[in-house]
């Protein structure tokens, strides 16, 4: 919702602050770290709160190398101790943003660096 623009701001806010819309409900993210106060999507979460709309917000930081560990495995369909050098790696590249995680791996095999070999079956 960073990137969103003012129109879909307030149409997100006029659904939002309606009081005749009860059933309604909408999902959105944001990295925190470019949302302050001068930013629009900041104006709005404040007007949706001093308004008594329900808002919960989840922080979502970074995953552990156990959890990259995880998606590498399930990704290459490989035992998660065959993956924990390329888990390190990607862990370590991505800094555990799970998006960077997936967006590394689909590099990594579009560069030609994971290659399934189809005599063994499996990923190198």
């Amino acid at each position: 919702l960073q990137w969103a623009d003012q129109a879909t701001l307030d149409l997100i806010g006029m659904l939002m602050l309606d009081p005749s819309i009860t059933y309604f409900g909408i999902l959105g993210c944001y990295r925190d770290n470019e949302v302050d106060k001068r930013h629009p999507l900041f104006g709005l979460l404040e007007a949706i709160r001093l308004n008594g709309a329900p808002l919960a917000s989840i922080h979502v930081g970074p995953i552990e190398r156990e959890c990259v560990n995880s998606i590498v495995s399930d990704t290459l369909c490989l035992p998660p101790s065959l993956c924990l050098p390329l888990s390190t790696v990607v862990h370590r590249k991505t800094g555990g943003v799970i998006l960077f995680v997936i967006r590394f791996l689909k590099t990594l095999n579009k560069e030609g660096s994971l290659v399934y070999c189809m005599t063994s079956r499996r990923w190198t």
